[in-house]
C-alpha cells in the first residue's frame, strides 16, 4: 500500500506542474491591468504605480512570474495580495467557511442520496422508486446557477426561513441554505446512482447463490450486496468531493460566503496570478490525496482490488 501511495504522488507532480502552468497562463493572458483595475476611477502617480509593479514582479517575463509563484508555495511565503491583504491570514479566515459549507453540503447529500436510493433499489417499482426517479429526473434539469438564485430569493427573500447572504448569524445557520441547495442537487445524481448499483446487485448470480445457501436476507445485505454495490458509489463520491471547490466559487459568490471560492473568483477577476496558483494547488492536493482516500475504500469493499 505504501509503494502504491508513492507511486500515485509521484506520478501527480509532473501532473499538478502543468495544471498550475496552464492556470497561471490564463490569468496572465487576460486583457487589462490589475493594479489599474483594483484603483477604479482614482488616479495612481506613475511613481506609485512602478513601485507596485515592481513589488508584484508584473512586469516581468509570465515564465519568471509562474517560477517566483511556485517558490512562494514552496516556502510557504505567501506574502500579500495587490489590495495588501496578508494571504497566509485570508486562507486561515476562509478555509474554515469552506470546510463548514462542504461538510454540511455533503451531509445533506449522503444521507438523502444513499437512503433514498438504498431503499428505493431494494423496492423497485414501488412509489418510493417512482417518486425518486421523478424527482432526481427534475433536479438534474434544473441548472445549478438557477437552483441557487431561486433557493435565495424564495426561502431567504420571500419565506425568511433563511439569511439571504454572509456569516452574521454564524455556523450553522448562515450556511444551511447553499448547503441544502448543494447537497439536494448532488442528491439526485448520488441517489440515482445507488438505486440503479443495488438493483443490479440484488439480481447478481453471487446473491442468489447466498440465498440459496440459507443465509439470512440482514447477512446477505451487509455481507454481499451492499459492499458491492457501493463500489461505484464510493468512485462517485471522490469524484464530487473532488469537484466542490469548483462549485464553492459559485456558491460562495452568490450567498457571499468569505471562504476559498470566493478568495478565487476575487483573484481571477483582479488576475492575482499567485494566488490563483495557489488556490488551485491546495485544490490539485486535496484532490490526490480524496483519489488516495477512494482507494483506499475501494480496497475495504472488494479485497480483491487490493494487489491490482
Amino acid at each position: 500500500m505504501i509503494r502504491f501511495v508513492l507511486r500515485r504522488v509521484l506520478a501527480a507532480i509532473p501532473i499538478g506542474l502543468i495544471v498550475t502552468l496552464g492556470v497561471f497562463a490564463l490569468v496572465f493572458a487576460m486583457p487589462g491591468d490589475p493594479l489599474r483595475e483594483l484603483a477604479g476611477d482614482k488616479p495612481i502617480p506613475a511613481a506609485v504605480l512602478a513601485a507596485k509593479r515592481a513589488q508584484y514582479h508584473l512586469d516581468d517575463p509570465f515564465i519568471v512570474q509562474y517560477l517566483l509563484s511556485m517558490k512562494d508555495i514552496l516556502t510557504g511565503h505567501f506574502g500579500t495580495t495587490f489590495a495588501g491583504a496578508d494571504i497566509g491570514d485570508q486562507l486561515r479566515l476562509r478555509i474554515p467557511v469552506t470546510l463548514k459549507l462542504a461538510t454540511l453540503s455533503m451531509v445533506f447529500q449522503w444521507v438523502l442520496g444513499l437512503i433514498f436510493g438504498i431503499y428505493a433499489g431494494f423496492k423497485r417499482n414501488g412509489w418510493v422508486d417512482r417518486s425518486l426517479l421523478l424527482a432526481t429526473l427534475v433536479l438534474l434539469a434544473i441548472p445549478g446557477l438557477v437552483a441557487y438564485f431561486a433557493a435565495q430569493y424564495l426561502f431567504a427573500v420571500e419565506l425568511k426561513w433563511f439569511p439571504v447572504s454572509g456569516v452574521l448569524e454564524g455556523y450553522p445557520r448562515s450556511y444551511l441554505l447553499p448547503a441544502l441547495v448543494i447537497g439536494v442537487l448532488g442528491f439526485a445524481g448520488l441517489g440515482r446512482l445507488m438505486r440503479t448499483s443495488i438493483v443490479e446487485t440484488v439480481n447478481a448470480d453471487f446473491v442468489k447463490t447466498a440465498r440459496a445457501k440459507g443465509l439470512g436476507e440482514q447477512r446477505v445485505l451487509w455481507r454481499h450486496i451492499l459492499p458491492n454495490a457501493l463500489l461505484p458509489v464510493v468512485t462517485f463520491i471522490g469524484l464530487d468531493l473532488a469537484g466542490l471547490f469548483g462549485g464553492a466559487i459559485i456558491t460562495e459568490s452568490i450567498f457571499n460566503l468569505p471562504g476559498l471560492g470566493q478568495f478565487m473568483f476575487q483573484a481571477v477577476k483582479l488576475k492575482e496570478g499567485g494566488v490563483v496558483v495557489l488556490l488551485c494547488t491546495l485544490a490539485f492536493i486535496s484532490f490526490i490525496l480524496i483519489n488516495l482516500l477512494v482507494d483506499v475504500l475501494y480496497g475495504v469493499l472488494d479485497p480483491r482490488v487490493r494487489n491490482v
